[in-house]
């Protein structure tokens, strides 16, 4: 782990690989000009792994800071997810609406937003058609509890490469992060630093960042990495995904990791996945 750098990928359960940190592109902007703008940093600051949805609005902008870029394709790891779990056959039709905003020919993930009771199933296995074909590289799970993979895994031959959870230095997931390392879906944490720095003043935090010369939320990323978690940071400022990104040259003690551990109230701020509708 301590090897690891910003540019590093780890291979998922169907030999795909992934960048050890992505970029989350949900309500970075409103304006489709400001949204490129602050991707094209993103791509400018190393990142290559973006993580979108349709209902986010910002896939057009996702496509079009790539091909300005001028970095292939083939270098990025583009992840988005289901609009519409209303209807099932809405599932295919989602994907390629997608691939046409961005203007790409494929996917490396798509991922079911939500364990909606009665869709799911029949939306995953949509998916799973088009993992088969090529379209979708990897198939991926969001806000599923341990309940809800266990029924997926019962009606579906594709086992998900990642579960994308809040999961934060107050929410650890234990249970469910065991369960998935258990069957090889890596565990992704979306808003991984919480919302509104609640955690900037907050002990050991400050103390361990101190030792380390660093700012909290980047020992709150590595604590992400060293528990085989990918984070997904969002940040609409350039000095900020900077500092994202420089959490790879020092490590969290075990003793460090264990007091971060322990700061865990199971306290979810996010919607109740049990209780989507």
């Amino acid at each position: 782990m301590e090897n690891f750098t910003f540019q590093s990928k780890i291979e998922l359960n169907n030999k795909v690989k992934i960048p050890v940190m992505g970029f989350g592109v949900a309500e970075i902007a409103e304006e489709l000009k400001t949204q490129v703008k602050i991707l094209s940093e993103a791509i400018e600051a190393g990142y290559r792994m973006f993580d979108t949805a349709q209902i986010y609005r910002s896939e057009r902008a996702l496509g079009i800071a790539i091909k300005e870029s001028g970095i292939p394709r083939e270098e990025f790891f583009i992840s988005t997810k289901i609009f519409e779990q209303q209807r099932y056959e809405r599932t295919t039709e989602s994907v390629f609406e997608s691939l046409k905003k961005m203007g790409i020919d494929y996917l490396d993930r798509f991922v079911l937003h939500w364990p909606i009771a009665g869709r799911y199933i029949q939306s995953y296995k949509e998916m799973e058609k088009l993992y088969y074909s090529g379209v979708i590289r990897s198939l991926g799970v969001s806000n599923f509890e341990i309940w809800h993979i266990k029924n997926l895994l019962l009606h579906s031959d594709v086992i998900p490469v990642t579960n994308q959870v809040e999961f934060n230095p107050s929410y650890t997931c234990g249970e469910q992060r065991e369960f998935c390392e258990k069957l090889g879906i890596h565990m992704e944490a979306y808003t991984p630093v919480g919302r509104g720095g609640r955690f900037m003043k907050t002990e050991p935090l400050v103390s361990i960042a101190k030792k380390h010369g660093k700012s909290v939320p980047q020992i709150i990323l590595r604590w992400d990495i060293q528990h085989n978690v990918i984070p997904v940071p969002r940040s609409s400022k350039k000095v900020h995904m900077a500092e994202n990104a420089d959490i790879f040259d020092f490590s969290l003690g075990q003793d460090e990791m264990t007091l971060i551990d322990d700061m865990n109230q199971d306290d979810r701020r996010n919607t109740n996945p049990y209780t989507t509708e």
